[in-house]
Order: structure tokens, then sequence, then C-alpha cells
């Protein structure tokens, strides 16, 4: 789950790791009363607006702005808020700004310039262990860095967990040799690590991290990606997905059903069993002419219910124009499926009977779900294999 970055930050300061200081407004008016009081308390002519969308690429598009004056602070915040961002990580629709970040401007009357740099830190899963990628060269030019082969990675063991000759290393690696700053990198990497690791973190990246000319070490811009899956001992967090009004409606609705759903820009529901197999079908379905609308996947508990409110949450998108349910029965049975398939009809025919729907049920009863399907005489086209099911997709759009 992807936390904004005044969430980021907050993650941070929990963790006795300094960041600059700031507050969220959602309005100019707000933002006027949040920058007299960052005037005052930071005592600096100048403040950083930044909007908080879940999207990379803000400074470039417009979507962080520096403002010197109340008045400025007005007129900046209006340009930003309300307004759909579009970055190289957004749709060409763009993302809607709702809030803005009120922040310190670091870099604001420094005797000389801060020394800007990357760090990261995540799951390298083909070694099983946590990796901190970082590099000299930090800002809003970080997507060329890996151009110019200058990353630098550290292993970190997860048992033995980071040790202090790793965070000396890095430190050196990053050009900080004298003692003093040497010692407050080392301190800031060991409390950024166990932030990454009690909050169950998969990706805590910062960019940039500044050295100010004083020698201390602040995170200026924060992306922090929690582990779904381990919400539940993060109580405060958990709550997060529901309110963001940045999360698609659709996700929100299938988040609280325990359904993993992810909406895209296509044309074909995928209804499917298994993470794999959902990839494999929205290959399957860009090679025969379509474009996936959604990642959905049962999982492996799904029952009649579940299966209708997939249904359900396809069928709210308004760009589908044909539905694919993909199953490999093996702990969720193809009967199981059927019978939600039939159910759903009977509940959401008025929509359903709108859309051509193509099945592909192999595994455990399958033969028994096929024969359902064929008994309740409903408009789905029973596909064998992933081959037929294709064809189907391919005539179906090609008709529309």
């Amino acid at each position: 789950m992807n936390l904004h970055e005044y969430q980021g930050r907050e993650i941070l300061n929990s963790f006795s790791i300094k960041v600059p200081y700031g507050e969220i407004a959602s309005s100019p008016e707000e933002a006027v009363k949040i920058a007299k009081i960052i005037f005052k308390k930071t005592k600096k002519n100048s403040l950083v607006i930044k909007a908080q969308i879940h999207a990379g690429g803000r400074g470039k598009a417009g979507g962080i702005q520096i403002a010197k004056n109340l008045e400025e602070v007005y007129e900046k915040s209006k340009n930003i808020l309300g307004k759909f961002l579009i970055t190289p990580q957004t749709s060409k629709k763009g993302k809607l700004v709702r809030k803005v970040l009120l922040s310190e401007d670091i870099y604001f009357s420094e005797l000389s310039s801060p020394i800007e740099y990357y760090l990261s830190i995540l799951l390298n899963r083909d070694i099983e262990k946590n990796i901190i990628l970082y590099s000299k060269e930090g800002g809003v030019n970080v997507e060329n860095i890996s151009k110019k082969n200058s990353m630098y990675t550290e292993i970190i063991d997860p048992i033995l967990g980071l040790q202090l000759f790793q965070t000396k290393k890095i430190g050196f690696n990053l050009g900080i040799y004298d003692n003093e700053s040497l010692k407050n990198f080392s301190f800031f990497l060991f409390s950024l690590y166990k932030a990454y690791v009690s909050s169950d973190i998969l990706l805590l990246e910062i960019n940039p991290l500044i050295r100010t000319f004083d020698k201390k070490i602040i995170p200026v811009d924060i992306k922090v990606i929690l582990d779904d899956n381990a919400l539940f001992r993060h109580k405060k967090y958990n709550t997060i997905c529901c309110k963001d009004n940045d999360v698609n409606k659709i996700e929100k609705e299938a988040y609280k059903t325990k359904l993993n759903f992810l909406k895209l820009e296509g044309n074909v529901g995928c209804m499917v069993n298994g993470a794999g197999l959902a990839m494999a079908t929205m290959d399957m379905i860009k090679f025969c002419g379509g474009v996936p609308a959604n990642f959905l996947d049962i999982g492996g508990s799904a029952d009649v219910e579940r299966v209708e409110k997939a249904f359900y949450l396809i069928l709210k998108d308004k760009y589908v124009k044909t539905i694919l349910i993909n199953i490999f029965g093996g702990i969720v049975r193809c009967d199981t499926v059927a019978k939600g398939i039939i159910n759903s009809f009977s509940n959401l025919h008025k929509d359903l009977k709108k859309i051509p729907i193509v099945v592909r049920l192999q595994g455990t009863n399958d033969k028994i779900a096929k024969d359902l399907i064929k008994k309740s005489l409903l408009p789905i086209y029973s596909t064998d294999t992933l081959k037929e099911a294709a064809d189907k997709i391919q005539k179906i759009l090609y008709l529309k």
C-alpha cells in the first residue's frame, strides 16, 4: 500500500529521524494559515508546497513549488489543489491533487549548497535479503543514475541486521569522511533501517537525502510502500486505504472484502485465481488485441459470495466490454465458481446481460462446473483451453 509523503514522514519521525517541518492543507486558505506557522517557527522567508499524490516526478510536472510570502502561498497552492497532475508515473489523465504538504525549505539560506544523495531500502526476493541502494547523485534526474552506472548496493542479512561497518562503507562511498558527519550518517541509517523493518515496509525511498553545511543528514522527499499482508500489525495504517481519497473507489471496496483488485485502463475484465495465472491471463488479453481492465485475484478461499462480489466490482467499470473468467481449480473448486457465476446472473442480470462473458474452468470439479453452466442456459461462452478463450475474446472485441 502506497503512503503519501507526509505519512512517510510521520513514520520516520516516530523513529527519531529529523524531517523538515511541515503540515497538510486541503485549501489555499488553510495553506496560508499553516504557512504563517512555518514562517514563524523556522524563521525562514520561503517554504515548499508539494502536491500529495501517489506518483513520482512531481517536481518536473509543476507539483512542487517554492513560495516566498503568503500571497505566493495562496496563489501557488490554489494552482496545484484541485488540478490533475500528469507525471511519467500517472495515466494520461493524471492524478487529482486533493492535499498539499507545506514544508520547511531546507535549501534556504545555507552557507553552501547542501549535498544531495539517493538512498532506498527494499527486499530482494531473489536472494531473500534486504538491500540498500544508494548513489552520490540524487534529485529530480534520479532516473538517469542507473544509465551512468553510479548506483551502489549493500546487502543486509535479515538475521544479522545492519552492521556498523556497513554504515561506514556506505558513508565512504557517498564521500562522507569526517568523523562527525559519518557518526550522524550512521545514526540516521540505523534509525532508517529500524523504521523499515519495524513498520513492515516493502520500499523506503529517499530522494533527495541531503547533507547540510552543518553536517546534518535530512531526508527531504520520502516514498513509502507498506506490505498489505502485515497491516494487521499496524492498526493506524490499516485504515488508510479505506480513507484515502486517492485510492480508487473500486479498489477500496475490494480491500474491504479482501479481494486482490487493481484497476487498470482497459476494456476486458478479468477474474482469476492466483497471481501468476492472473498475469498470464492479462498477457493473453494483450496478445489477442484487448487491454486488461483490472487485475483481480479471487484467492484460494473464494466462495460463491466472493465470486458474486468480484462480478460486482468488474461491472462498476463502465469501460469493460467483455469479461474473461480463467480458473484453475485447486483449493478453489470449479463448481463453486460456476455457482457464483450463475448466482451473479440472478442478482446482477440487468448489467451482466449487456456484457459477453467467456469462462474457462479447469481442475477440481471442472466437469460438474461446465455442466452447471450448460444447464443454466445463460449467455456464457464456455471454453476448455486458454487459446479458445483468447480466440473468443478476439472475436467479441472485433465485432464490438
